[in-house]
């Protein structure tokens, strides 16, 4: 049973997180491939925060224009490249999208789309960390870590258009 320091009910079901002492770790999305494993809910000295994710949460799963990036993230365990990949994708806005090449020329890689690709896949705070606002050149829907049925659902709660 793995440890998890918030939970949120999204309309897709269960989100579940860990925080550490320096912010938000890990969010963990459901992912009909591969199903989660039981997760053991408890309590911590920043327990703040993950009150402040969930009512964000639940804002922008009802649609509201949100802005996560008042939640403290701790990415220590990211390289530095995945670091400023993350880093940039975090600061899409809401229902604006970039390609993958576009994401590489913003930190200074052009050419560089896969890694992108790569770093997003390995991102621990999807949503949060709006990876799924990265699509492919031709703005199809390129990969998602939790699975395109996430990716597609999001982009349609944000207005955004697509290409299958």
């Amino acid at each position: 049973m793995d440890a998890a320091d918030f939970r949120f009910d999204s309309p897709w079901g269960p989100i579940y997180g860990y925080f550490s002492a320096l912010g938000l770790q890990t969010l963990c999305l459901p992912d009909p491939r591969r199903p989660l494993a039981p997760y053991m809910l408890h309590s911590r000295h920043n327990r703040v925060w993950g009150k402040r994710l969930e009512a964000l949460f639940a804002d922008y799963f009802a649609g509201v224009i949100v802005d996560f990036r008042e939640v403290p993230l701790d990415w220590a365990g990211g390289t530095p490249f995945q670091r400023a990949v993350w880093t940039a994708a975090r600061d899409l806005p809401w229902g604006r999208t970039v390609s993958y090449g576009e994401l590489a020329r913003r930190i200074g890689t052009p050419g560089a789309a896969r890694a992108v690709g790569a770093a997003l896949g390995a991102n621990p705070t999807a949503v949060v960390v709006p990876c799924h606002r990265v699509l492919a050149a031709n703005a199809a829907l390129g990969g998602f870590s939790c699975g395109l049925d996430w990716k597609r659902r999001l982009l349609t709660l944000e207005g955004v258009p697509f290409k299958e």
